[in-house]
């Protein structure tokens, strides 16, 4: 049956998902690319500069994200 899901699930996910190599395309540009130094905390996607989501950008999101995984963890 495993084999069957595979067969069926694989052509959807890489319509979804990235293979390992393009996985690591952006972190690999931000540390090897020269000069991006003055761009250090800022998000990148697909090897630029990108805005952050609205969600992302959501200081009471944020912080009930922190307590519910400080919960979660037993801190």
């Amino acid at each position: 049956m495993s084999r069957l899901w595979e067969l069926l699930l694989m052509p959807i996910a890489t319509l979804f998902f990235l293979d390992p190599e393009g996985g690591a395309q952006t972190t690999l540009h931000c540390v090897l690319q020269e000069g991006l130094e003055p761009l250090s905390g800022r998000y990148f996607s697909n090897c630029a500069v990108a805005r952050v989501s609205s969600k992302g950008r959501d200081d009471a999101l944020a912080k009930k994200l922190w307590e519910v995984s400080e919960r979660l963890a037993g801190i």
